[in-house]
C-alpha cells in the first residue's frame, strides 16, 4: 500500500495527532465487571480461522459473559479496510492484529492505536516489544521449509537446512515460491538481501531451478500436498506446519540453519474501540500466561514470546523422536527499521528477478 493513501485515510478519519499517555492493563475483578456490561469485543485478525477459533474459545471459556465477534482481513488489506473504516467514522473494531510489519507501521504513525501495555510487559521477549506501546507481539513467526515427503526424500531434505540448499540440481522443477506481500513470505528476503553471499545473485539462481510461483501460502501448500510442487520455500511458518503434520498430510519440513524469527501477529487496542474494556480484557489475556497457553495449544501451535513461559506445544515434543526432525540451531530475527523503509524495494527486487 502506498505511504501517502494510507496517511490521507487516516486525516480524513480525524486520528492523527500527539499520542495519549501510556496506560498500563491489569486483568481486575473492575476491568472484568465493565467488559461483562459491554458484553462483547470485535477482533479484526490475519491468523488462520481455526487458530483464531481455538483462542477464542480458550477466552470465552475464561470470560463466558463476553461474545467474540471475528473479522478475518489480512494483511495490508486490512490495514486499508480499518482506515477506511475510521476514515468515514466508522469504529466498529475493538482489537486489531495484523502481520503486516509496515502497515502495522502506518497505522501506529496515524495514532489509531490506543498508548497501552499489558502488566506484565516486562515478561514479554524484546521482539514483542518493538512496536510498543501501540501493538505487542505476543506469538512468534518462524520461517521453515516445508516439503512432501512421498516426493522428497528426508535425506534429500536436509540439504535444505542450508539456504543453498535449496539451489541443488535434484530441487529444480520442485519448488514453489509465494510473491513476497507479507510477514511470513517477507522476512526471509529481508534475510536473502542482507546475507552476504545470497543477495540478488541467489535469487537469480532460484529462478534458475524453474520454481512456480503462487499469489499466497495456501496455494503453494495444496501444490505440496498433490506432489505438483513438493517443495514450499520461504513461504510457509512453523505453527501452520505443524497443524498439517497434526493432520496427518503428507507433510514434513526443515529449519533452515539460520532460521528467521520475527513477532508474528501486532495486538492493539483501537483508540476509539467502541468495547474500551472488553477490548482491554481481550488484549490483557492475550498477552497473559494463559494467553500464552492457549497459543501454545494443538489447534494453534505458536511458540509465546513469554520468556516466562517454557514451550509447552506437544507437537514439537512428539516430533523430538522423529529421524527428520531437528530443532533449529541458530537464530536470525529481521531488523523492523529496515523492513519498514526498505521492505518496498526488497519487493521490487524480487519481482525484477523473479518475473523478468
Amino acid at each position: 500500500m502506498k505511504k501517502a493513501l494510507l496517511i490521507a485515510l487516516a486525516v480524513a478519519a480525524g486520528i492523527v495527532g500527539k499520542a495519549s499517555a501510556q496506560e498500563k492493563i491489569s486483568i481486575t475483578p473492575a476491568l472484568v465487571a465493565a467488559a461483562e456490561k459491554e458484553g462483547e469485543v470485535t477482533v479484526q485478525y490475519s491468523n488462520p480461522l481455526d487458530a483464531m477459533q481455538a483462542e477464542v474459545h480458550d477466552f470465552t471459556k475464561a470470560y463466558p459473559k463476553i461474545r467474540v465477534n471475528l473479522e478475518r482481513k489480512a494483511g495490508s488489506t486490512g490495514v486499508q479496510s480499518l482506515l477506511q473504516e475510521l476514515a468515514a467514522g466508522v469504529n466498529r473494531i475493538d482489537v486489531f492484529q495484523g502481520t503486516d510489519t509496515g502497515g502495522n507501521q502506518a497505522l501506529i504513525d496515524q495514532n489509531a492505536f490506543a498508548a497501552v501495555a499489558p502488566a506484565n510487559a516486562s515478561e514479554l521477549d524484546k521482539s514483542a516489544r518493538a512496536m510498543a506501546p501501540y501493538l505487542y507481539y505476543p506469538d512468534k513467526n518462524v520461517s521453515v521449509v516445508m516439503y512432501n515427503p512421498k516426493f522428497v526424500s528426508d535425506e534429500q531434505a536436509a540439504k535444505l537446512r542450508s539456504w543453498k540448499g535449496i539451489l541443488d540440481p535434484a530441487f529444480k522443477g520442485k519448488i514453489s515460491l509465494v510473491e513476497p506481500s507479507f510477514g511470513v513470505t517477507l522476512a526471509p528476503l529481508l534475510y536473502v538481501v542482507n546475507t552476504p553471499g545470497l543477495g540478488e545473485g541467489f535469487l537469480k539462481q532460484l529462478k534458475a531451478q524453474k520454481p512456480v510461483i503462487y499469489l499466497n501460502t495456501a496455494q503453494a501448500r495444496d501444490a505440496l500436498i498433490s506432489g505438483q510442487q513438493p517443495i514450499s520455500w520461504g513461504a510457509q511458518w512453523e505453527s501452520v506446519t505443524l497443524s498439517y503434520v497434526n493432520q496427518g498430510a503428507p507433510v514434513h519440513f526443515v529449519y533452515t540453519d539460520p532460521t528467521v524469527e520475527w513477532g508474528g501477529n501486532g495486538w492493539g487496542v483501537l483508540a476509539k474501540a467502541p468495547h474500551p474494556n472488553a477490548a482491554r480484557l481481550f488484549f490483557a489475556w492475550g498477552m497473559s500466561n494463559a494467553g500464552g497457553l492457549s497459543l501454545q495449544g494443538p489447534k494453534i501451535n505458536m511458540r509465546s514470546e513469554l520468556t516466562t513461559l517454557a514451550d509447552t506445544r506437544s507437537t514439537i515434543k512428539k516430533l523430538s523422536g522423529q529421524p527428520w526432525f531437528r530443532q533449529p540451531k541458530n537464530i536470525w530475527s529481521p531488523d523492523l527499521q529496515d523492513w519498514i523503509k526498505n521492505g518496498p524495494k526488497y519487493q521490487q527486487l524480487w519481482t525484477k528477478v523473479m518475473k523478468q
